[in-house]
């Protein structure tokens, strides 16, 4: 069981919109869900093998409350870094949940 005071750090969890640029092209960009308090782990060598073999590779562990409408198709902004949601895993009666994420390098993150 996570005690709430453990969810020290403030993240933006974005989804995506498809909008028209000038030309009218559609392209993809992202919009704020919502911002929440969480805690964010790196995954130890060892969880990350077991969590490896459900999302290929995961860097980071990141515990929040549920939110209605959160998806593993959006993605978490922290701090600098932009992190691709692999997995979401409820527990704890479903008071709180692990999200499984992979670190996006800033080349690969689309705009």
């Amino acid at each position: 069981m996570i005690n709430a005071g453990e969810l020290t750090e403030r993240i933006t969890i974005e989804r995506s919109v498809n909008a028209q640029n000038d030309v009218g092209e559609n392209t993809l960009t992202w919009s704020t869900f919502a911002t929440v308090w969480a805690k964010v782990e790196s995954m130890s060598g060892r969880e990350a093998e077991r969590y490896a073999e459900i999302v290929g590779f995961s860097g980071h562990k990141v515990t929040m409350r549920p939110l209605t409408g959160f998806t593993s198709a959006m993605r978490i902004i922290y701090r600098t870094r932009t992190l691709e949601i692999g997995a979401i895993n409820e527990f704890d009666s479903i008071r709180y949940l692990d999200v499984i994420c992979t670190e996006k390098l800033p080349a690969e993150i689309p705009q």
